[in-house]
């Protein structure tokens, strides 16, 4: 018997042409977090679209991050996280693509740690999605910090 919580991660969700993937990059909102960079473009009006395929999940491994086997190995452990977490995007306002693109860093990364960091990221798409006016916030789009001037002690 498993002890990997239920979880699917159906054909449906999946993102899958090129442009949806570009479109997602250029024109969505970033998570940044330890593993992993998380693009995601909310409310997204698809021509055509499935009213139960609102969230569609892609993955993207640079060849700079290693050979096919250790791409293989990032994308598949990713891959399990989402799965594990995909519920907490069910019922959300609109529709929403997610591109998830890991660091080098996650192929040495424990599994829950992949994990914790995927939760944390659907948690901050899910605020985003869910909030009418668009004024939820993530980390990554608050006010920058100040820089301190060279030379001052």
């Amino acid at each position: 018997m498993s002890h990997t919580p239920e979880g699917r991660f159906p054909k449906s969700a999946h993102l899958r042409r090129h442009s949806d993937f570009e479109r997602v990059y250029q024109q969505g909102r970033r998570h940044f977090s330890g593993n992993m960079t998380v693009f995601y473009l909310p409310d997204r009006q698809r021509e055509g679209g499935d009213p139960e395929a609102q969230v569609r999940i892609g993955f993207t491994v640079p060849r700079s991050l290693g050979g096919a086997v250790d791409r293989n190995r990032m994308r598949r452990r990713t891959r399990e996280a989402v799965r594990h977490h995909l519920r907490m995007l069910e019922g959300i306002r609109g529709s929403v693509d997610v591109v998830i693109n890991p660091k080098k860093s996650l192929l040495v990364a424990e599994f829950p740690q992949i994990s914790r960091e995927v939760e944390r990221a659907f948690g901050v798409i899910r605020r985003v999605c869910d909030d009418p006016e668009g004024n939820a916030r993530s980390a990554d789009q608050r006010a920058p910090r100040r820089q301190r001037r060279r030379g001052a002690s």
